[in-house]
């Protein structure tokens, strides 16, 4: 058993680090040519899960039932999200498309592959998804952890804003404008329709969390204990972003400073992701939980997915994020992260 999941981490670090590594390079050669990289940060998003999945299918007991049919339906999809990636670096850019019409046929790969993923996950029965992490576990407890997030999420916003607008002190109301844009008729009619991109678009969200917080989250934490698996689980899936972070986020001369951000970020997430998951065992509310998060600032664009795309950076954001990041950070704290009982359950999930 030590042999096998020995093999399992060691494929899921490959799969997860190094072909996100590997896709760094066509980025590179992208970026150098001026291509829109929307789909590499898409493409990115399936690695981790990946890394899991090929670590069941490689080196799974024989004896336990899995879920086959959906892990190669979602190994192709991210193929051929590889392949559509590296094909539109070298494409003619196409001056009539807005973004990129390789990202285009990239969701549309993802939004089919994720119907069929859906459907056979769904149809599989119980055993094969549990013997897998897939089940639906305290329906009512993830419900709530989603509502709580919205509600952090929404208050670590304000927070950003209100601390922004202190330290500028430029007479604009900050608090107020962002409060108007927030609150637009037209962001309630987004937010619903985001909920129905779990399914549409449950390879890419899924996919992370299917490999930070079921699979190596465990693993860090009966290891390294509870509060610091979480935090080094944070540390990890910051660094993660790196190529993200200097080609694609921001520009190569702010990239140093985004990835501190994006390391905060992550710390302080990944404290909350995963005492969600501590409490819930339910992978479709991290997704859900993680596609909130990640489609907040194309919901304020107005879908715009160019807004992700060279984000203007300043060193005065660190202290703002790191301040506001906080109320996500404070969980560490929660009981939870302090329980013997806790730990000794993800040792039995990560044998």
């Amino acid at each position: 058993m030590e042999s096998t999941n020995k093999k399992r981490f060691i494929t899921f670090i490959a799969v997860a680090y190094g072909a996100a590594a590997l896709m760094w390079i066509f980025m590179y050669v992208g970026l150098k040519a001026g291509k829109d990289l929307t789909i590499f940060a898409s493409t990115q998003m399936y690695f981790p899960a990946c890394g899991v999945m090929l670590g069941f299918l490689l080196f799974g007991d024989k004896n336990t039932k899995i879920p086959k049919a959906g892990f190669i339906v979602a190994l192709i999809s991210a193929l051929v999200m590889m392949a559509l990636s590296i094909v539109s670096v070298f494409a003619p850019q196409d001056d009539a498309w807005s973004v990129s019409k390789f990202f285009v046929y990239g969701q549309y790969v993802t939004m089919v592959g994720s119907v069929i993923c859906y459907v056979l996950f769904w149809i599989c029965g119980k055993e094969k998804r549990k013997n897998v992490g897939l089940d639906r576990p305290a329906i009512k407890m993830s419900i709530f952890m989603v509502a709580l997030f919205i509600f952090l999420f929404v208050a670590r916003s304000f927070s950003l804003v209100a601390i922004a607008q202190i330290l500028t002190n430029d007479g604009v109301n900050y608090i107020s404008e962002f409060a108007k844009k927030l609150f637009t008729p037209e962001n309630g009619y987004s937010a619903v329709v985001m909920l129905f991109y779990i399914f549409t678009f449950l390879l890419m969200y899924w996919g992370e969390e299917y490999g930070w917080r079921y699979y190596l989250q465990p693993i860090l934490q009966n290891k390294f204990g509870l509060r610091r698996g979480v935090l080094i689980l944070g540390v990890a899936w910051g660094i993660w972003h790196l190529g993200l972070d200097f080609m694609f986020y921001t520009s190569v001369e702010a990239g140093p400073i985004y990835m501190i951000l994006q390391i905060i970020t992550c710390i302080s997430l990944g404290i909350f992701f995963g005492y969600a998951y501590m409490k819930t065992r339910n992978i479709w509310a991290l997704s859900l939980i993680h596609l909130i998060n990640d489609n907040y600032l194309v919901l304020l664009a107005g879908g715009d997915t160019s807004v992700l795309q060279n984000q203007q950076i300043t060193l005065l954001q660190l202290p703002v994020n790191l301040i506001a990041s906080l109320i996500f950070a404070a969980f560490i704290f929660a009981p939870i992260y302090n329980g013997k009982k806790e730990e000794q359950k993800f040792e039995q999930e990560a044998a």
